[in-house]
Order: C-alpha cells, then structure tokens, then sequence
C-alpha cells in the first residue's frame, strides 16, 4: 500500500488538473470539486447505509437496491456516492436518502470522509475497486461488500503490480456478490478468495418497473436502434435502404447524442430521406430515417416500437444493456460483440428470446422476416419478458445478504 500511495501522490497535479478541467467541459460545479478532493461533506451522528455507485448505470442499481433496503430500515439515512455530476441528477434527496461525491482515493480524504459519513456497512457497485477506501473501512471494522460485481477487461489485463495491489485489497472485502459465474471466476483468479465470492444474479433485471401506458411520439409503424456507436448508424441504415416495406419508419437513438454531425457525415444525404428531432423536424410519410437525438425518451420509443436492435453489438464495443427492450416484451437483435454481457446474451438465445446476427449483411433479411412476422416478433417479445419476471427475487435475494454483514453499534 506504501507504494500505491506514494503514487497516487506524485501524479497528485495530474489528478487535480484532470478533475478541473472535468469540472469546467461538464459543468458540474463548484461543490462537485470540492467535495472530489475531499471537503465539504456532511457529518452523520447516527450510522448511515453507504452504497458507492460510479456513474449513471450503477446509480440506477443503486436507487433500485436502496428502494428495496429502505422498506426495513427506514430510521437509517442512506448516502449513495458517485463519481460524476451527470448521476446526481437521478439523485432525488430526502431526509432518508443523501447524496455526496466520493473523494479521489488519497488515504487522507478517505479518512475523513468516512469519518464523516459515518457508515456501517459499504456497498460497492459492480466494478469499483479503491485501495484505500477499503483498506480504512476495514481497519474500522466496517464491513464492505461489492455487488452486482463485474470485472472489466482493462482490470483483469492489468500488470503484474497492479494485479497484486488488487489481490490485496480483495481479500480485505467481507463478501463479493457477483452478477454471474463468469464474473465470480474472474473474482477468484484475479485473488479473491473464493470463500467470500459468490453468485446472485444481475440487479439490472430488477431496475424496470410495470410499464405505464405514454403517448406514443411517433405516428407511423417504425422499428428501434437503440445505443447506437460509430459506424453502427451508416451500416444499420444500409441495409434497411434495401427492406421491402417503405412505410416502416427506422428511429436511431444515438447512445452519445453529440455525435450527431458524425453520424450525417457517414450518410448519403442525398440519397436518404431523413428528420432529426432535435432539430424538430417533422415526420412525413416519406421519411425512412430519424434520428431522435434527445435525452428521456428512450421508454416512449421502446414501448411503441415493432422490435428493437441494440448497439454496441456490430462495433467491438461488447453490447450495451438490453434488460430495457426486454422487460417491453420486444423482438431483441444483437450483432456478435456481446463480450459485456454474456450470461446474460447466452440465456436469452438459449431460450428463443434474442436474435444474434453475425453481421451487418444478414439485418435486411431479419429486418423483412420479422416485419412479415406479427407472430414471430411476439414469441421472441413474450420469451424475453418471461425472462425479465422470472428474475423479480434478485434484489430481495441482495438486500437478505447485505443485512446479514450489517455490524449494528
């Protein structure tokens, strides 16, 4: 640990100058800044329920789980910490439930932080793994847990260094709950120890709630690509150029809406009728694209939609979420780089509730079939939903371990 912290130390003004320059291209504000080097927090008399989640994806896991935990701790504040500005606003604070930026892992700031916030347990999201934080929280007996846990490739192909500061700091965590068998065994091999890891399932199955009925956005028959990366949007909107059908309408939701001109430059423009709805452009009976670039909406469109591709699945990227289009009973269509999520991608193939496509080629042919299909799409939307319910107890099953580590003082 010695020589973990005297490196974080030295790269201290590289640290420091990243985090402003965060602060100023996000916006995200004076007290973002302050409270990431470490001050101006809040004291807690009373013990406190800490869950650290990184960035938007693990704070919608954590609002689910604390949703949950709170119906049997309701004398307990809550504070869940992020790294980011952009995960706050999903935040809504209350009396019960606070919010704070956790600091950069300087042993320091970890001490005083925590002695601020004054926890008795921490709850880590999926993949954060700081040294010190960990290392103060067992030094006072607090009892830390990981769950959801996954581990990213950068992590498991580190250096031999870097692999020893990890199994060090491991072994100091009380249970490490994993979303499957594939992230458990790469829990134990990169130095957990196998007693204290073990697998519960995926909490993204349980962040969906009963759907309710929204006006739909768009007045003609129209297919979804949901998530979109760099190069997905020019080789999707290919082949649905070829599709039969000219009064089904494609919708584009970009998963970086900023990419907007980079997305039109990789287009014909001449050759493609298409409106862009942050632009406010209206949908006529001739548009075969649009392109809904703006923020919110993602529930409206899913829920009206035929069936849904999901990107970062034709680009090397691993797949982005598709629990979403799931728990909407929709038609799911993935490209072959699933590597984020393979449990889960095998599961749904293995039960008829997903479509894996090999490339870009063979959408036109899919594309057309389910089009013809009403059948087809609703047993791939219904065997996917099935999935999606069959899951409902995750978030119980998490919440019965976490009291279990819960050191009351």
């Amino acid at each position: 640990m010695f020589k973990y912290n005297l490196i974080l130390y030295i790269l201290s003004p590289y640290l420091i100058l990243k985090l402003i320059l965060s602060t100023i291209l996000r916006k995200s504000g004076l007290k973002y800044f302050i409270q990431r080097l470490g001050y101006n927090q809040e004291r807690y008399i009373k013990k406190t329920i800490w869950i650290h989640a990184a960035s938007i994806g693990e704070t919608k896991i954590a609002l689910t789980l604390y949703e949950e935990f709170y119906k049997k701790n309701k004398n307990t504040t809550f504070i869940i910490t992020t790294n980011t500005s952009s995960s706050r606003l999903l935040i809504n604070e209350t009396e019960n439930l606070r919010h704070h930026y956790l600091p950069i892992d300087w042993l320091f700031s970890m001490k005083r932080f925590i002695k601020n916030i004054n926890p008795k347990i921490c709850i880590i999201i999926e993949t954060e793994i700081w040294p010190n934080l960990i290392a103060v929280c067992k030094k006072n007996h607090i009892p830390t847990t990981i769950i959801n846990a996954r581990l990213s490739k950068k992590t498991t192909g580190s250096s031999k260094y870097v692999k020893g500061i990890y199994q060090k700091t491991l072994r100091k965590i009380n249970k490490i709950m994993c979303k499957s068998d594939i992230e458990k065994k790469k829990y134990i091999d990169l130095g957990a120890n196998e007693i204290d890891v073990k697998t519960i399932g995926n909490l993204k199955f349980n962040q969906y709630k009963p759907l309710l009925k929204n006006t739909n956005l768009i007045n003609r028959k129209y297919v979804l690509a949901l998530s979109t990366h760099a190069d997905e949007e020019r080789q999707i909107i290919s082949e649905w150029l070829k599709v039969n059908d000219k009064r089904v309408l494609l919708v584009i939701i970009p998963r970086h809406p900023e990419r907007l001109g980079d997305i039109l430059s990789d287009l014909p423009l001449s050759m493609v009728n298409l409106a862009i709805r942050s632009k406010g452009e209206k949908i006529k009976n001739s548009t075969q694209i649009y392109i809904a670039d703006t923020l919110g909406e993602v529930e409206n469109l899913l829920e009206y939609c035929e069936f849904v591709f999901v990107g970062g699945s034709l680009v090397d990227h691993g797949g982005q979420n598709f629990l979403e289009a799931a728990s909407h009973g929709k038609t799911i269509i993935v490209g072959p780089y699933m590597y984020n999520f393979i449990s889960e991608t095998e599961e749904f193939l293995k039960k008829n509730s997903m479509i894996m496509v090999k490339n870009s080629n063979t959408l036109k042919h899919v594309f057309e079939r389910l089009l013809k299909s009403k059948q087809r799409r609703e047993l791939f939307g219904n065997n996917a939903k099935k999935i999606m319910e069959s899951k409902k107890d995750i978030v119980t099953d998490y919440c019965r371990l976490i009291q279990e580590l819960i050191v009351e003082k």
